[in-house]
């Protein structure tokens, strides 16, 4: 497999070829579920390890409502970046949030999509 890079890669996922910061300034973010572990597998053996911190990444469910629509969002936060006080409910604000395209064959179709993770996510000052 070719990467977007040019360099042959053995693995079925292609890398991600854009990354965009998220403008959170205007949109309102609701905690919609308490952070999780990511796995790898789908048995829930092996924990998703974040390449730049080296630490388990969680999934945090979020209400992104911007512009007179919402919708819930899974977004990926290493472990070190859970702020104290997460309740479902809460208004929080992410530090780093980018959105990454992806995609990759599986059972010979191409998937794509869109990836989102932060830094950390931390509760709304004031809230």
């Amino acid at each position: 497999m070719i990467t977007h890079t040019g360099e042959s890669h053995p693995s079925p996922w292609r890398f991600a070829v854009k990354t965009m910061p998220i403008d959170q300034s205007q949109a309102l973010m609701i905690l919609a579920s308490e952070p999780r572990p990511q796995f790898k597998d789908r048995e829930g053996r092996q924990p998703a390890i974040d390449r730049g911190t080296g630490a388990h990444v969680h999934l945090v469910d979020v209400m992104f409502a911007f512009n007179g629509r919402a919708e819930v969002i899974a977004v990926k936060v290493p472990e070190p970046g859970l702020g104290k006080g997460l309740k479902v409910g809460l208004p929080v604000v992410f530090t780093g949030l980018v959105a990454s395209a992806w995609e990759n064959e599986i059972n010979g179709k191409d998937r794509h999509g869109v990836s989102v993770r932060a830094d950390a996510i931390t509760v709304k000052a004031g809230a």
